[in-house]
């Protein structure tokens, strides 16, 4: 009996943890959504772009995105996000267009 609950408590945990990181997946989508908008992106840049914005505030992933998808909502994005959000989206059009060797 102890181990069906154990087994119980394992399954229930297990459970949290994948709905938890359905809901940050999601997230992360619209956040790569609001970035291929806002600088005419592909997926895959939008990904980059959202993994360096991530590296250079030293923001979590899955916190930069929810701030993306708020700032959709309430048109509120903080300072450091949005400054690395818009040298990204510079980077990567001068890169787009020739002006740049390399993206950023």
């Amino acid at each position: 009996m102890a181990a069906l609950h154990a087994k119980a408590e394992e399954l229930e945990k297990e459970n949290l943890q994948l709905k938890s990181a359905l809901v940050s997946h999601a997230v992360i989508d619209q956040a790569l959504g609001v970035i291929i908008a806002a600088g005419h992106l592909s997926p895959a840049e939008a990904w980059d772009a959202l993994r360096e914005i991530s590296m250079h505030t030293n923001i979590k992933v899955r916190l930069v995105a929810q701030s993306l998808v708020d700032w959709g909502s309430s048109g509120w994005l903080c300072a450091e996000i949005y400054t690395e959000l818009e040298r990204q989206l510079c980077g990567r059009r001068a890169f787009a267009t020739g002006e740049a060797e390399g993206p950023p």
